[in-house]
């Protein structure tokens, strides 16, 4: 039987993340490498640096000054940021090609994106807190979803029918279909490829935040944001009422439930500008 980790290790071949990123990777890991070093890694690949110059110019960013080159671009954001924007298109661009008969990968992404742009924007709102993880956090949430499709698409199928059957989250419902869930697998990709420990707390716990001990702050804003994306991409009236947020989230936070219409209005006005920037590949039919 399987568990989220050895589903993860049959499919991390078809899911390596590409050498640009790999030495992006090693580059802002050494202590000795400049900001030229890192801006002479992403400028050998024209796509990425074309969709990240276009991303950073645009009004989601808001910079006051056009940014043309890689190496502004790094000097404005930090390395971090630039890391995370990165990983963000190459994490896109690796899942690009992958559909079958039940699952749209367009539609897959948009939920991603939805869910960046409104973790962004509640970082925002409790201030004094890096605006740019959470976005990337938001964009991965659900990445679990991509290999549990890819390698048991008729489970899958299962858990989403029990989930809606029963009325409950997609996440028990996979439990009791595999045995484990898309949260997890999530999780289990991202210590596969490397990421940083922070992101794959986040991708685990933010289906049970009351279950996490490290990142909390985070993985309360994901939760939320993914509570806003669910109902705003189901056109469910996203309300104090309709919400379904663990308690816990709003006193970690400091928001406020009554507060999220307006977080919801935002995101519609920046999510699509951000799906055309990061998605390159046309709708689906």
């Amino acid at each position: 039987m399987h568990t989220a980790q050895s589903l993860v290790k049959e499919s991390i071949e078809l899911i390596s993340l590409p050498d640009v990123y790999i030495r992006l990777r090693n580059v802002i890991s050494d202590p000795n490498a400049s900001m030229s070093d890192v801006a002479q890694i992403i400028i050998h690949d024209p796509a990425i640096t074309a969709r990240l110059l276009k991303l950073v110019n645009s009004p989601f960013f808001g910079l006051a000054s056009k940014v043309d080159t890689m190496t502004h671009a790094i000097n404005l954001l930090g390395t971090q940021q630039v890391h995370d924007l990165v990983l963000a298109t190459v994490v896109v661009d690796s899942f690009s090609g992958f559909t079958n008969d039940t699952f749209n990968i367009y539609d897959f992404w948009f939920n991603g994106v939805y869910c960046a742009v409104t973790a962004r924007l509640l970082a925002y709102h409790c201030n004094n807190i890096d605006t740019e993880r959470p976005f990337i956090a938001g964009l991965l949430h659900n990445i679990g979803h991509l290999v549990t499709q890819q390698k048991m698409p008729d489970e899958s199928q299962l858990a989403l029918k029990i989930a809606n059957q029963r009325n409950v989250d997609l996440y028990i419902a996979e439990r009791e279909v595999f045995g484990f869930d898309y949260a997890q697998v999530g999780s289990a990709l991202m210590a596969e490829w490397h990421l940083p420990k922070s992101l794959q707390n986040i991708t685990e716990f933010h289906v049970e935040p009351i279950r996490a001990t490290d990142f909390r702050l985070e993985t309360a804003l994901i939760h939320i944001a993914s509570a806003i994306t669910h109902d705003a991409i189901s056109e469910t009236p996203v309300t104090a009422e309709t919400l379904s947020v663990h308690p816990v989230c709003w006193q970690i936070t400091g928001l406020l439930a009554e507060d999220m219409p307006a977080i919801k209005t935002e995101v519609d006005a920046q999510a699509s500008m951000v799906m055309n920037l990061l998605f390159t590949h046309k709708k689906s039919a």
